[in-house]
């Protein structure tokens, strides 16, 4: 009987266990809070992370652009005159000249185009410049001259700048060598025609850049001045 007893009284304490479990964390007592906020923790940890990632992208982004303003502003939904992203492209298996007065889109047309290109890059002469002259930064000029020679780029605002003797030395061989090795690629905007920036930054230069982007694809664009309105 004693026995007898024991197993009834162990058959009634499982049930009685057996019914204070949670059916939806299955733990007695129930840990369903406990639980959540772990989840809660990890999902704000998981959205802190995800945060991080895309303010590096970003970062990341808006650099290769050329700034913040690019990344935001810079866009082919907000530029207006579709003929001249239409003449665009065929980038980055082309080369383009584009001209005209400032604030009228030049810069605006060559980043929408340049966005969708992962290893495009905005460049003006003066950074171009402080990378060949940063000992740090430039530990081999050849390997310099290989990168800007090769890569897809937007050289922007080419002859607002004043030229060097050592820099026309660098832009001349950095041009050259893409019209040698038929390099496409590149887009370079000015605010000044092809004869005008011959004046600048030397004669040479400028006809390895017609060789580079045709008669064609000097592109004249006309407008008023967007930041003045």
């Amino acid at each position: 009987m004693q026995t007898f007893r024991s197993t009834k009284e162990l058959g009634e304490q499982f049930k009685a266990k057996m019914e204070s479990v949670c059916p939806k964390c299955e733990f007695s007592p129930c840990r369903c809070a406990e639980i959540a906020a772990r989840e809660a923790e990890y999902k704000r940890m998981e959205e802190m992370e995800a945060k991080k990632e895309e303010a590096r992208r970003k970062a990341a982004l808006a650099k290769r652009l050329g700034g913040l303003r690019a990344l935001e502003d810079f866009t082919a939904e907000k530029y207006t005159n579709k003929e001249i992203l239409k003449a665009l492209s065929s980038y980055p298996y082309g080369n383009f000249f584009l001209w005209g007065n400032a604030g009228i889109g030049k810069t605006h047309a060559a980043v929408a185009v340049l966005r969708n290109v992962p290893n495009a890059y905005v460049f003006r002469l003066s950074e171009i410049s402080r990378r060949f002259r940063s000992s740090l930064e430039v530990p081999d000029e050849r390997e310099q001259v290989r990168f800007f020679s090769s890569c897809n780029m937007l050289l922007d605002d080419l002859g607002s700048e004043k030229i060097t003797d050592y820099l026309q030395s660098i832009l001349f061989e950095i041009i050259d060598t893409r019209w040698q090795s038929k390099q496409s690629g590149l887009i370079i905007t000015s605010n000044v025609d092809i004869a005008s920036l011959g004046q600048l930054i030397g004669d040479k230069i400028v006809s390895r850049i017609v060789g580079l982007c045709g008669q064609k694809n000097l592109i004249h664009l006309t407008g008023t001045d967007r930041r003045i309105g």
